[in-house]
């Protein structure tokens, strides 16, 4: 076995592996109970890992993977919606009613985001001459380009409430945004002789990530709030505002 394919080995197994810490470390803590979803998220990765990485050993035809591949990678989508939502209510753990306001923003935000980058995912992928291979992606790849720039959204809304977003809430956001964030720069890599060089890529940022994760679940939250209650009251009518316009 050469270097370079012990390399993309290593660059697919490891930071598996180390999810399993991310999430010991979260129970060590009792950070699971705060991001239920963000930990929900983790153990669903390695059993992703693990079912793909067995269809690989086990030598599966081609149409297999491919299908398996797909329903897997519609799965992290949906987890990493809801990893957003998560962080985007974070703030406002102690209050159900603004949390369902938020939601409702975060619902007709993602819907416009969807459609802008379906638009544009579709456009590029058919302008590419292995169209076939890769047109059952376009939704997921849309979706993952929505989810960057949601992530840019949460790193906003808490700047817009004013309150210093805790080391989780960070690490989660940084993680993730690194994740998505690629997406719109592997298309440059999606033709039929450089797939390898793009799922390489992936997986060395799934690495980075994975790291980050790993540090900042270490990190103590702070024991105080930089959110009074003057903050609280004034984004408090700002969303109930906003909620009356998006459902009157």
């Amino acid at each position: 076995m050469d270097v370079l394919r012990l390399a993309w080995l290593y660059l697919w197994i490891a930071p598996h592996l180390l999810l399993i810490l991310v999430a010991v470390l979260m129970i060590r803590n009792g950070r699971q109970r705060d991001f239920p979803i963000f930990f929900s998220y983790l153990l669903y990765e390695f059993l992703q890992f693990v079912v793909i990485f067995s269809i690989w050993c086990l030598e599966a035809p081609h149409p297999m993977w491919l299908r398996t591949d797909e329903v897997l990678r519609g799965g992290s989508v949906v987890f990493r919606f809801a990893m957003i939502q998560e962080m985007i209510a974070a703030p406002f753990s102690h209050s159900i009613p603004m949390g369902k306001i938020m939601t409702r923003m975060l619902n007709w935000g993602t819907g416009f985001l969807v459609v802008i980058s379906l638009v544009s995912v579709e456009y590029l992928y058919r302008q590419l001459p292995n169209y076939g291979l890769l047109k059952n992606y376009v939704v997921i790849e849309a979706c993952n380009i929505t989810q960057c720039g949601l992530i840019v959204g949460v790193f906003l809304w808490h700047r817009f409430l004013g309150v210093r977003m805790s080391p989780t809430v960070f690490g989660i956001a940084l993680g993730m945004g690194l994740i998505v964030g690629s997406e719109p720069y592997m298309l440059a890599f999606v033709t039929g002789t450089r797939l390898i060089s793009r799922d390489s890529l992936q997986m060395a940022v799934f690495n980075v990530a994975v790291l980050v994760w790993l540090y900042f679940v270490q990190v103590r939250e702070p024991s105080d709030s930089d959110f009074n209650g003057a903050q609280l009251l004034r984004v408090r009518d700002w969303a109930e505002g906003v909620g009356r316009i998006t459902c009157p």
